[in-house]
């Protein structure tokens, strides 16, 4: 007589292999984030070949570059590069993500997996010389794909950062031969970013001048494609945020 598995759904841990999960489930905590943050003016023809479907740009094209650097958080330390593009959902102001980069393997499968984060490995850094603030994004490692440098000079208040909602496609491809995926929805996440706030009352965020350039593009990591007509803005500064579950706006 045949004998049965006995592992039922219920079981199952909040994430592959299931019955020894590679993460835990949301929310994910983050504490004392260095980051660079470069927004920048982008061709619009560009960024509308990236933007899913439902997703409306805004006018004028408008990317972000963040290169951070995360001291803690719950997946345990580790760096990313996250390429933003600014759009809105039936009204609503709100960042699609097309590429990301991290360090660990952790983050990686809970943002695949969990949101649909176009995540991938890479070398990510940010490191100070002088008084000037530099991020770094390479891959394969020595081959630098973008570079972003900034002076801090003046502080930014609470108030003047705005960090809307995120978006991603998530794609699971099928497992069987077809043309379709498996499964295709847009998924936001409120990533709640809020700048650390000194004991003085000041926000320890700072904006000045600096400069981005994507130096050695590559077609297997076309960021690239989004590309730099005009800086809008340079900041960097120290966050706290947590990361919670996602609202799916759309399957196709």
């Amino acid at each position: 007589m045949a004998k049965y598995g006995q592992l039922t759904k219920s079981q199952f841990g909040p994430s592959m292999p299931v019955t020894a999960p590679a993460v835990q489930s949301p929310p994910f905590y983050y504490r004392n984030m260095e980051m660079i943050i470069v927004d920048y003016q982008t061709d619009e023809d560009g960024a509308l070949r990236l933007l899913p479907e439902g997703l409306a740009l805004v006018e004028p094209a408008t990317a972000s570059l963040l290169i951070a650097k995360y001291h803690f958080s719950t997946f345990g330390p580790y760096n990313e590069a996250i390429l933003g593009l600014a759009c809105t959902w039936e009204g609503q102001p709100m960042t699609y993500l097309p590429n990301l980069f991290v360090t660990q393997e952790a983050p990686l499968i809970a943002g695949r997996e969990i949101w649909g984060y176009a995540k991938k490995l890479a070398h990510v850094d940010v490191t100070q010389e002088h008084e000037e603030f530099m991020g770094i994004i390479e891959r394969p490692t020595g081959n630098r794909l973008a570079t972003a440098v900034m002076r801090a000079i003046r502080n930014a208040p609470v108030e003047s950062f705005k960090f809307p909602p995120i978006v991603s496609l998530k794609v699971i491809p099928s497992a069987e031969e077809s043309e379709e995926p498996a499964l295709a929805q847009l998924v936001s996440c409120n990533f709640a970013v809020t700048p650390v706030v000194g004991t003085d009352g000041i926000a320890e965020v700072w904006s000045g001048p600096g400069s981005l350039v994507y130096n050695a593009p590559t077609e297997a990591d076309p960021w690239h494609q989004l590309a730099v007509k005009e800086v809008v803005q340079c900041r960097y500064g120290f966050f706290n945020a947590h990361l919670p579950y996602g609202r799916i706006l759309k399957t196709y």
